[in-house]
């Protein structure tokens, strides 16, 4: 009896603490990253993480990381997937910080969003990539400032960069691309740090189509 009390009492606290309800967006080239996974599965695993965290109150986050890695305990294959493609990065913000990674999920959802409004997809290496960069950036600095933003958005690039991305470029320019197409959208949503969602992405479409965009793609 006081096993099902726990286990009810840890359902509840559960379910306090997380009722996030986030746009799901399907991603045209980036399945399978921190912030791109169907939201329920990426609750669940954020909410598994933080209790065997709460089991192991004297681990460090390297070791709740290992203990993830090994889960025994039979998590629906849905939800280790998506831990599994995860850098070690990635996973470490997931432990360290998970109420800023379901907002940061949430952004990234909303960016995709508003990139496929403005440009009638998701694409990769394009303007419509640097678009989504950055509007993702911009707003996540606003929700959780410029210095854990910009974890969030490198935690995915820690990652091997051999070979070339499905459009023949090499994934070293396109990392570089991205590192700073997230620069530059930080900076945007610190100074603009009052506009909405809508205005934040009139701001950075109209800053890509500028001759003098700081925004960088590697091709149309």
């Amino acid at each position: 009896m006081k096993k099902i009390l726990k286990m009810f009492c840890l359902i509840l606290i559960f379910t306090m603490i997380f009722p996030v309800v986030i746009q799901a967006s399907e991603d045209n080239h980036q399945t399978g990253n921190l912030f791109g996974g169907e939201q329920e599965k990426f609750e669940k695993l954020v909410g598994e993480s933080q209790e065997i965290k709460r089991a192991h109150p004297g681990d460090a986050e390297k070791e709740i990381k290992i203990i993830m890695d090994n889960q025994p305990l039979g998590i629906e294959r849905g939800i280790m997937d998506i831990w599994n493609v995860l850098t070690d990065s990635e996973k470490t913000l997931y432990i360290r910080y998970p109420f800023d990674a379901l907002k940061a999920n949430k952004e990234k959802n909303i960016a995709k969003t508003k990139t496929e409004a403005k440009f009638g997809l998701n694409s990769l290496g394009d303007k419509s990539d640097a678009f989504r960069h950055g509007i993702w950036n911009a707003e996540l600095t606003v929700l959780i400032g410029k210095e854990k933003a910009e974890l969030f958005a490198t935690s995915h690039e820690d990652k091997d960069v051999t070979g070339n991305e499905s459009d023949g470029y090499p994934k070293t320019e396109h990392r570089y691309m991205d590192l700073h197409n997230n620069a530059v959208g930080r900076t945007i949503g610190e100074k603009n740090s009052g506009a909405s969602e809508d205005e934040m992405a009139y701001i950075i479409y109209h800053d890509i189509c500028a001759a003098g965009t700081q925004f960088i793609w590697l091709h149309e």
